[in-house]
């Protein structure tokens, strides 16, 4: 049940995000400036189904190696939490073209991966490893997002 959840529950944000990004691109997007580190559109899908994995994976992790995860200080709401701000970046950014206020929500994201990742070094580290690549990403996609907002 858990590993269900688990995946359901990660791909469950990635769609929510991924249907406020086809209704975004288009004309107001393509016309925003975008830094020299920009890469290539196409590898957002992939990059994202491979992370939304890793984080499902993690997630299945803790809270199998932790009972006590679950409770409502635990590990596990504070991932709900987390994907609730990862889905709201996408509504935000593509979705109201608020990219200000989109800037913001990635640094909160950034600080809940953060804590994600302090949290499962200590309960399983294996979680920790999927988690990784994850904050990363987030770490360049907060870059990313400030450049353009300071470009625009």
């Amino acid at each position: 049940m858990r590993g269900s959840v688990s995946i359901l529950s990660c791909y469950a944000a990635g769609l929510l995000g991924a249907l406020f990004v086809s209704a975004g691109v288009g004309t107001w997007y393509d016309a925003l400036a975008k830094p020299w580190f920009y890469p290539p559109t196409w590898t957002f899908a992939p990059v994202w189904l491979v992370l939304y994995a890793c984080m499902a994976a993690a997630l299945y992790i803790v809270w199998s190696a932790d009972p006590d995860a679950s409770e409502a200080k635990g590990w596990v709401p504070l991932f709900f939490a987390h994907l609730c701000a990862n889905a709201c970046w996408t509504i935000l950014f593509f979705g109201f073209h608020s990219v200000l206020i989109a800037l913001i929500d990635m640094l909160c994201l950034l600080v809940a991966v953060a804590l994600l990742l302090l949290g499962s070094w200590n309960i399983d580290r294996r979680a920790t490893f999927f988690l990784a690549p994850y904050f990363a990403w987030v770490c360049f996609a907060a870059v990313l997002n400030a450049s353009i907002w300071y470009l625009n």
